[in-house]
Order: C-alpha cells, then sequence, then structure tokens
C-alpha cells in the first residue's frame, strides 16, 4: 500500500473512532485544490467565531500555509487554546472542512493527518494493528512526509514489528512535496535501527557504475562506491551528450537512433525510455512525430502509469484478454484469484473447477459482445460495468481501500473505458487496443518522477537544459539528485540532449537555450570524460538533375 492508501483504509474502517470534532462525513468528498485555494479559504472564515479580525487574517498570509502550519504538526486531543493567529485559522479551517462543510472536504494528507490522530486515540485500533503486521517495510524512504513518518511512529514505533526502510539519500527529489531530511538518521534514532549499506549495482553496466561514482561525490563525498554485479561484468555500457542545432534535428537523430537499436540491436521498444524533467508532452512532441514516420510507436505514459496499475483496471483488462485470446495464463493468475477473492471462495475448495469454468464461460461471452461493441465510450463502459458485476462489485470494493469512498471507483473505470476506447480508434481491433493502451510495443515517454524505481536498457534525457531545469538556481542539490536518478535508471545505455534553439513552454516561437545554470551538472560528466558532441545534420547531395527527385 502507499501511505494514502494505508490512510484512507483506516479512516474508512474505523471512521467512528475519531474524535467528533474531527469526524468526517461517511461520504466525504476528495478534494485536491486546497494548496491552490488557502488565500480563499483563509478569506472566508468566519473571524467573529475565533476573534479573528481582517487585519489579522491578511497579515497571516497564504504563502506556505497549507504545509508549514495547516500540515504541519499532528492534530491533538483535546484541541487547545490557540496561541496566535495563525493557530487559531488552522483551527478553523479544520472545522470547516471536516464538520461545517457537507459532505466533508478531505485531500490525502488531511486523511494521513486523520489516520494518524484516530491510530493515537484508540487503544483497540492501535492494537489491531500490532497484531497483524508483523513486518513492515519502507520504500523510497527517502522522499517520506512529516505526515507518513508522524504516521509510521504513532503506529508502529512501540510494537513488535520489524521495520525496515530502504531508500537512497541522493535519490530524494520529493523536497518539494515535503520529504525530511535526514529521514534516515531520525528512523535509526526513534527506532534503534541498525545501518546496512548496499555495495553492488546489480542494474547498471561497469562504465555507467563508474560515472555514477562522480555523481554520488558530488551529492555525498562521504558515500561508499558501489561495484557493479558480476552478472553485468561483460556489458559494455556508454554515455553520450549530444549537442544539436535545433529540435527538428533532435527529433530526426533521436529517431533514427532508436530506430537503429530497434532493428539492429534486437531491442524492443519498452528497452528504451525518453525521459524529460517535467512537461514531457512539450519536449517529446516533435521526436513521436518522426518515430511515429519510421512506424515505431510511442507515449507519454505520466497519467498512464497511475491507471494501468490501478486494481480496477488490472482486473479488467486480464477479463477482456482472456476474452479476446481464449487463453492468456498471465491474465488468469490475475482474474481467478481476483474473482476467488471477491466471491469468499476457498482456492482449495472442491468446487473451485466449477467456480473457474463459470469464469472461462463468462469470458466466452465477454469476448462475443465486445466484437460487437463499437469504440464508442457510452458503449463500452456498461461492458466494463458487466464485468465488475460479475466479479462483485462491492465485494472489490471492500477489498480496495481507494474505493470505498467518494467517486475514485467510476473514475477509474471511466478512465479505463476511455483510454481504450482511444486506444480501438487507432487500432484494427479490441486485442491491438489492449496492446496499445498497455503499451506494450510503445516507447514510454515520462518525467524523473515518474521513472522512480523502474530500468531501461537505454535512457534518452531530452533537453538538459537551464529551461527544463528551471529550479536548479534554487534548489541545486534536489536537481543533481533528479539528474541522478535519469541516469542510475539506465542498465546499458545514457544518452542526454541539449538543443540550441527548442519552442517556448508558453510559446511557439523558437527560443535560444543555455546551460549556465546547471553547467555543474555538464561539469560532473565531463570530470567523468563523457565528450560533448556537436551533431550537424547531413545534407543532402545537390541534384544536378531535376528530373531525378531524392
Amino acid at each position: 500500500l502507499t501511505f494514502d492508501a494505508f490512510s484512507k483504509g483506516m479512516l474508512d474502517r474505523f471512521r467512528n473512532g475519531l474524535p467528533v470534532e474531527f469526524r468526517p462525513s461517511q461520504e466525504y468528498q476528495l478534494n485536491f485544490d486546497f494548496e491552490r485555494r488557502m488565500r480563499r479559504l483563509l478569506d472566508a472564515l468566519p473571524s467573529s467565531d475565533n476573534k479573528l479580525t481582517i487585519p489579522d487574517m491578511m497579515s497571516i498570509g497564504d504563502r506556505g500555509f497549507y504545509r508549514d502550519h495547516f500540515l504541519a504538526s499532528p492534530l491533538a486531543m483535546p484541541v487547545p487554546a490557540p496561541s496566535s493567529v495563525t493557530e487559531a485559522a488552522v483551527q478553523e479551517l479544520w472545522k470547516r472542512l471536516v464538520r461545517t462543510e457537507q459532505p466533508s472536504q478531505l485531500d490525502f494528507p488531511m486523511i494521513g493527518r486523520l489516520a494518524e490522530l484516530l491510530i493515537h486515540q484508540s487503544k483497540s485500533v492501535l492494537n489491531a494493528l500490532h497484531a497483524t503486521y508483523a513486518f513492515v517495510f519502507l520504500d523510497e524512504f527517502q522522499d517520506t512526509t512529516n505526515i507518513h513518518y508522524d504516521l509510521t511512529t504513532t503506529a508502529f514505533q512501540n510494537s513488535t514489528a520489524i521495520l525496515t526502510a530502504v531508500g537512497d539519500d541522493k535519490q530524494r527529489i520529493m523536497g518539494w512535496a515535503g520529504a525530511l531530511q535526514g529521514i534516515f538518521q531520525q528512523f535509526k534514532n526513534d527506532f534503534g535501527a541498525n545501518v546496512e549499506t548496499l555495495l553492488i549495482n546489480h542494474r547498471s553496466a561497469p562504465e555507467l557504475v563508474r560515472i555514477q561514482h562522480h555523481l554520488i561525490h558530488a551529492l555525498d563525498p562521504a558515500a561508499p562506491m558501489p561495484e557493479h554485479s558480476e552478472e553485468k561484468a561483460h556489458m559494455a555500457g556508454e554515455c553520450r551528450v549530444i549537442i544539436y542545432p535545433d529540435h527538428e534535428t533532435e527529433a530526426r537523430h533521436v529517431a533514427e537512433l532508436v530506430a537503429g537499436w530497434i532493428q539492429n540491436d534486437g531491442l524492443h521498444p519498452r528497452d528504451i525510455c525518453l525521459l524529460t524533467r517535467q512537461t514531457p508532452d512539450h519536449y517529446t512532441k516533435p521526436i513521436t512525430e518522426a518515430l511515429r514516420a519510421k512506424s515505431i510507436k510511442s507515449r507519454v505514459e505520466n497519467d498512464l502509469q497511475d491507471l494501468l496499475v490501478e486494481p480496477l483496471t488490472v482486473v479488467l483488462l486480464a477479463f477482456l484478454r482472456i476474452a479476446l485470446m481464449g487463453r492468456s495464463p498471465d491474465a488468469w493468475n490475475t482474474v481467478r484469484p481476483a474473482f476467488f477473492d471477491a466471491q469468499g471462495i476457498d482456492p482449495e475448495d472442491p468446487k473451485a473447477a466449477l467456480y473457474e469454468r463459470s469464469i472461462t464461460e463468462h469470458c466466452a461471452a465477454l469476448g462475443e459482445t465486445l466484437n460487437a461493441t463499437p469504440a464508442e465510450e457510452d458503449r463500452l463502459r456498461p461492458v466494463l460495468a458487466g464485468i465488475m458485476e460479475f466479479l462483485g462489485v462491492e465485494s472489490f470494493r471492500n477489498l480496495h481501500p481507494q474505493y470505498r469512498r467518494g467517486e475514485f471507483y467510476g473514475e477509474t473505470l471511466a478512465s479505463s473505458a476511455r483510454r481504450l476506447v482511444d486506444a480501438r480508434k487507432e487500432t484494427a481491433n479490441w486485442l491491438e487496443a489492449l496492446d496499445h493502451f498497455e503499451g506494450a510495443d510503445s516507447v514510454p515517454i515520462m518525467t524523473i518522477h515518474k521513472s522512480k524505481g523502474l530500468e531501461y536498457h537505454t535512457i534518452l534525457f531530452i533537453g538538459l537544459e537551464d529551461s527544463a531545469l528551471w529550479g536548479f538556481r534554487r534548489a541545486p542539490v534536489e536537481e543533481t539528485c533528479a539528474f541522478f536518478v535519469a541516469f542510475s535508471r539506465a542498465i546499458a545505455r545514457v544518452i542526454f540532449t541539449f538543443s540550441e534553439v527548442r519552442p517556448g513552454r508558453r510559446t511557439a516561437n523558437l527560443e535560444n537555450q543555455s546551460r549556465d545554470s546547471i553547467d555543474s551538472l555538464y561539469g560532473l560528466l565531463s570530470q567523468a570524460g563523457v565528450k560533448e558532441e556537436h551533431f550537424q545534420a547531413v545534407s543532402p547531395p545537390p541534384n544536378d538533375d531535376p528530373d531525378i527527385p531524392f
């Protein structure tokens, strides 16, 4: 579970264990707009109730109020008397969003705070947690926020559970979202943790590991340097920095490189990933068009990644694959346990074969229905809803906390239908649409943040430029960490591109690009022996015979 899913599950199951002052309505509404609206929320506070005056409210301001005050501290009972205007505003906002609004208005950070208060206030809930979980594995721990950490300590600090926190401070790229500095030392102190340092890089080729040493030393001079694994010892690694005169030349050459790797080196499209610091549509649109001209599919996966890992989407796609293919072991290994769990069937039940037959028969009928369904969202959505009715909608929602409240279940089903219809319009049949939706033959494109935890044979980082890493002046360490994350996704090859001119992010006009702010990143690659290549497009030979076109 993510921290958010864990928190939401606790709130949805044990909401009545909260003190009435912080107990949201049963059908609360998820709202993700609070931070942007904080000024308006503050302005709307009933100052007469808490003796706040208009000048007092104006003195608070809203810059950083959401994170630095509203969500900064655990909720406490009894509610203490406010000692400042800011504290009074915080309490009034909680009261308004949780109790006055009907339904209550919550976002995931608020849910995290409510879950922490619930565990703190309810001895029975705390004991149930301790009895349930003997082991707690905390992944990507370097990006833990104060809300996540408070929840962890309240739930497990005095339990017998064995906690393992795994992560790498050099990959801490969520500071903008509140990731805590020094979190590993704090965890060590609070939980008496033993420290284990992993020194073998099992992902990257030796040459890439060698270059990573320079990046690691820049981020933490005292850090031990990893070694490459024996199984990668034979692998040749490659790192290049290519400077292009313009974005169109960049696009054509990148497409040629990708085509060569697929056609000549035997790479699959999903072995190659295009990364950007942000706004991948902006930086890679010319490349996707150049790839399409070579019959190579690619797509931005930022939003799709989240949808494709949703349990609802996973189950729907597995049912569809069996319906369209007849047999699919991987899909069956998803469908069977999902059906048995939702129906409360013991897999060892002697009648299990009968239940399996009902799945097979349902999928056969589903295949006929689907093949007769046109590529229209309002026609496909009832088909997907029918799959879930067969599975057991309420049981499935109860098994997955994120679907118990609000509209997320319906939104996920609708998004899956819409994406499948879009894929069907670009393909010859529903099976091809399924492959297209899952990205089976597409080069993935994503931001660095979405690449966390993933790996690819070849990484192409598009736009190593000041305008892309515009936050470097303000947060050079975090941006260098992002640079390290991008580099460390690669198994064998990393290529960084720079374009002398590129369309502006807010206008189609070409803008000169610079790298003055991020020159230290280029310096690190240079220190590692990576030389810049200035690419010049090869002009076609002169055509002396106008009757013979090139």
